[in-house]
């Protein structure tokens, strides 16, 4: 064997043995641990209904020009997530007339809503709180096309949706579940009294008779933004209240959390 060949040979059973000796010095000791987490969603869920729990509507027939119908609905937060707002467009379904001489737009504009009020906040009472602005009309027709903005008072309104939660000042506002708390909301629609007159003698509401159209009320709840929980916040239920900054509250376990939580904006 060369001389070349016998010192590679020697220089790679250093390296092994070099292996050998560090692998062998090892720590024989070592210790494991966990951080156990647990995240769960909330359900956020609205619930309509009379003041009785009982599912709500307008569904009258053989009305007249000058009827006028009322309902009190209340709205329930029946989730585990508090409600911000509650949002409200208006649909119209199918539409039929016997005689065959109106539309579905003319017909919705025959009804208006003389007033819509919902609850306030306090300590001791529900105040109402009117949605339409005094001296305007809202019609059905613009209720479904969205004609809002210049009949609903801005503090009830999102975008041109109509806001039927509370909108009292500062954090007092939507609802929550803690406190427990509901909103109702007060409303009226008329069939309008047109004494307008055609040519012919004929009132010009007669041509809406045996007309008939499905409308619908369509409710949405919003929930609050993001909140920021510190490092320093114990465990517990978060989101159940009505604001984004919450008193403590307890959890399912029985614990609670202190909440200083911000706004994630």
């Amino acid at each position: 064997m060369s001389v070349k060949k016998k010192l590679a040979v020697g220089v790679m059973t250093g390296a092994l043995g070099l292996s050998l000796v560090g692998g062998g010095t090892l720590a024989a000791y070592n210790d494991v641990a966990k951080v156990n987490n647990h995240f769960a969603s909330g359900e956020l869920n609205l619930e309509v209904g009379d003041s009785h729990n009982k599912a709500i509507s307008f569904d009258l027939t053989n009305m007249k020009p000058g009827d006028n119908v009322q309902r009190i609905f209340t709205l329930n937060n029946i989730g585990s997530l508090a409600i911000k707002d509650v949002l409200m467009e208006g649909s119209a379904g199918a539409f039929s007339d016997l005689d065959g001489d109106s539309n579905k737009n003319g017909f919705l504009k025959q009804f208006e809503i003389d007033f819509m009020q919902v609850d306030g906040e306090s300590n001791q009472w529900e105040p109402r709180e009117d949605v339409v602005m005094s001296g305007k009309t809202l019609t059905l027709h613009d209720v479904v096309h969205g004609n809002t903005t210049s009949k609903v008072n801005s503090s009830h309104l999102v975008g041109n949706k109509i806001n039927l939660a509370s909108v009292a000042a500062g954090p007092d506002r939507g609802i929550p579940l803690d406190p427990q708390d509901s909103d109702d909301v007060f409303i009226q629609i008329t069939f309008k009294d047109d004494q307008t007159k055609l040519g012919n003698g004929e009132y010009a509401q007669n041509k809406y008779m045996n007309a008939s159209v499905d409308f619908y009320f369509d409710l949405e709840a919003t929930q609050w933004d993001g909140v920021h929980v510190d490092s320093d916040d114990k465990n517990g239920a978060i989101n159940n209240e009505q604001a984004n900054t919450p008193d403590p509250v307890t959890d399912g376990s029985g614990g609670t959390h202190s909440n200083d939580v911000t706004d994630n904006d």
